[in-house]
């Protein structure tokens, strides 16, 4: 076997792609980045399951030793595809909802997983011929199973990404002062990992899956300096994120507590404070330093702006800050959009157009066109 040039290729980087993941299993296991020591059960919760997700790769084992038997390779690519995915969609539902799967369940749903894992090895093992109607009929299988995963795998990753947005929105007014920056840069990479093993399970063709092992390698590697980056700084959770971590409960806008009539008063009050004493022209302003002004109970005030138009603290400050920006914009049209930006209190040239256009439903530009126009 080794006389063959390409398999020995396919044979490195396969051994590679292993010790890669070993090394990346042991970090998530027992590393702890000095930045985060201090609040890193708050930041990792999921440690312990995206690092078994890493020593799953030992699957891979099989395609060295038995290279030349019959649906091998069908065979791992199968295994590593289903595993993947069935235990991401665990990783997600126990660590980043709380909800837990219990022993029996996981059984259950894992069952077709090792059900299409012993059909698929069973070639291998000569047991089964390899025919290709067993071929098809369990390329179909898998990907039928796999279908469904895919599903509950972007359903709960959409949901994760908006409690992530809403956590976010309710307590902080500027983007760059989001805690979770890097869980929206890398939203869409477990639906692209599935992709590229569903791919390398269709193609069933060695270099495919060289390939893959080079691109999961080169993923690995980031993430283990991503880890391993000295320079990185934690920032503190806000409350309700921590509360979502701790498996506290947490107020949703439907569970109302409130009067009508109170909300409507306090909202008129904290908007009057926020204008009054220029508020949303601060950049970092946040949830926090309004509780703190108003001397009130976070759940009472996260509900009063959830009712109201504005639905979020986030789109309430900056409303306020667009409302500004235009009235900048009346008197010196000519003013440049970046000044007038930062003076409304955004971070950010592209986030002012971003919001702007969100508000008045027309970009700055259009908007300067318009008072020129009047």
């Amino acid at each position: 076997m080794f006389e063959d040039p390409m398999f020995l290729w396919i044979f490195t980087m396969n051994i590679v792609y292993i010790v890669v993941n070993i090394y990346a299993f042991l970090l998530k296991e027992f590393y702890k980045p000095t930045a985060y020591k201090e609040v890193f059960g708050e930041l990792f919760p999921a440690r312990h399951s995206l690092a078994n997700i890493y020593l799953m790769q030992v699957f891979e084992l099989p395609f060295l030793f038995l290279w030349g038997r019959p649906g091998t390779l069908m065979c791992v690519n199968g295994a590593a595809l289903l595993f993947m995915t069935s235990y991401l969609i665990i990783l997600i539902k126990g660590y980043f909802f709380l909800e837990p799967v219990k022993p029996a369940g996981l059984m259950k749903f894992q069952a077709p997983v090792f059900l299409c894992w012993f059909a698929l090895i069973l070639p291998v093992t000569g047991l089964v011929e390899l025919t290709p109607t067993y071929k098809t009929t369990m390329t179909i299988v898998v990907l039928v199973i796999e279908i469904w995963y895919f599903y509950l795998l972007n359903k709960m990753r959409l949901r994760l990404m908006d409690q992530i947005r809403d956590i976010d929105e309710g307590e902080f007014s500027n983007v760059t002062d989001f805690p979770v920056k890097f869980a929206r840069s890398i939203k869409y990479l477990p639906l692209m990992v599935i992709l590229l093993l569903i791919v390398t399970f269709i193609a069933n063709i060695p270099i495919v899956k060289m390939i893959r092992d080079i691109i999961l390698t080169v993923v690995s590697v980031w993430f283990s300096i991503y880890t391993l980056n000295p320079h990185r700084h934690a920032k503190k959770l806000p409350q309700e994120l921590k509360k979502m971590t701790d498996g506290e409960e947490i107020a949703t806008p439907t569970r109302h507590r409130l009067t009508e009539k109170y909300c409507k008063e306090t909202e008129a009050r904290l908007i009057t404070i926020i204008k009054d004493r220029k508020l949303y022209l601060e950049e970092h302003f946040n949830m926090n330093d309004l509780i703190d002004i108003m001397h009130t109970n976070r759940n009472y005030l996260s509900e009063v702006i959830s009712r109201s138009q504005y639905q979020s603290f986030y789109r309430l400050v900056n409303t306020l800050r667009i409302e500004h920006a235009c009235e900048v914009l009346k008197k010196d049209p000519t003013a440049k959009l970046e000044q007038v930006a930062i003076a409304s209190g955004f971070s950010s040239g592209s986030s002012f157009s971003q919001i702007f256009r969100r508000v008045m439903d027309v970009t700055p530009k259009e908007y300067i066109s318009i008072i020129h126009a009047e």
